[in-house]
């Protein structure tokens, strides 16, 4: 009987190890001695099994993981073709723990969801993991937490706005951006929307009062009125109770050269900068509470 890959008996421990909830000092004890294991295969590697594929380690170059984004501030913030913010700076960090570089690139969702699934970019993120999606990508352990609310204009509703559920929008204009997680959501309630390209589009149309409310993650939509409309932000108000609350992960390619182990290794990495206070340090730079912080 053949014994089973490497890579697949230490997918198989971490994710025991993951599923059986064990104490904070055994995870640690765990990602010690997975960590160890890492690097210790990669040492041990044979030369000629690396030099018959393209791998992060050739020689005693590191290549760049290569990950596709678009902005979505501020979680993902594009300065001029440079990206910041609160993912990139954690996903930097947790591969910068476990000795890899890491380059970002940035493409409209769509072209970055098609990068990813043919090889050409390891992950992108921030992505929700759906079923759809789980039918051709992996994903990360939770990154981010996300609180996406409805967001409407005061001049519309004065007194203010809550809901139940969302049948409760079906006789409202609702603005939403193509290809987000609340397609299907919207359909099943009724809810006959309005798709745009982007958040900003349906913030502006709050004010000229061509949609009654549109669904942002709350931080991405009060940051987009700061920019776009600052001196109009007392028009602006959230109803308070949440669409849902669900993490942000890498939706990661796999296709992409090594991405098992570069998954596994993203993973230790985040556990890591959580626990050395890194994570916290990048949430407490962007102004976030810890709500946002995963476990």
């Amino acid at each position: 009987m053949k014994n089973k890959p490497f890579f697949t008996n230490l997918q198989c421990y971490l994710y025991r190890a993951h599923c059986s909830r064990v104490t904070f000092g055994l995870r640690q004890l765990c990602f010690s001695v997975l960590l160890f294991l890492i690097f210790a295969f990669i040492q041990s590697s044979p030369a000629s099994e690396l030099s018959n594929k393209e791998t992060i380690y050739q020689g005693s170059e590191i290549k760049p993981v290569v990950f596709v984004t678009s902005a979505y501030a501020p979680y993902v913030i594009n300065a001029n073709g440079v990206a910041s913010g609160m993912f990139p700076d954690i996903v930097a960090s947790a591969f910068r723990e476990m000795g890899q570089l890491v380059r970002f690139e940035f493409q409209p969702w769509v072209r970055g969801e098609l990068s990813v699934k043919a090889g050409r970019a390891f992950a992108s993120f921030p992505y929700l993991k759906t079923a759809a999606r789980e039918k051709d990508f992996e994903f990360s352990e939770p990154v981010l937490y996300f609180f996406p609310k409805f967001f409407y204009s005061t001049d519309r509703f004065p007194f203010g706005f809550e809901w139940d559920t969302l049948a409760d929008f079906k006789t409202y204009r609702v603005g939403g951006v193509r290809g987000y997680w609340y397609e299907k959501k919207f359909k099943q309630a009724g809810i006959k929307a309005h798709y745009v390209t982007s958040d900003k589009q349906n913030i502006e149309m709050l004010l000229l009062q061509r949609i009654d409310f549109t669904l942002i993650d709350e931080l991405v939509g009060w940051n987009l009125i700061r920019e776009t409309a600052t001196d109009q932000i007392t028009r602006y108000a959230v109803a308070s109770k949440p669409e849902s609350h669900d993490a942000f992960h890498l939706m990661i390619s796999r296709d992409y050269p090594d991405s098992k182990l570069l998954r596994l290794t993203f993973n230790l990495g985040l556990l890591k900068i959580k626990q050395n206070g890194v994570y916290q340090q990048i949430l407490d730079r962007y102004h976030v509470s810890s709500e946002y912080a995963t476990p």
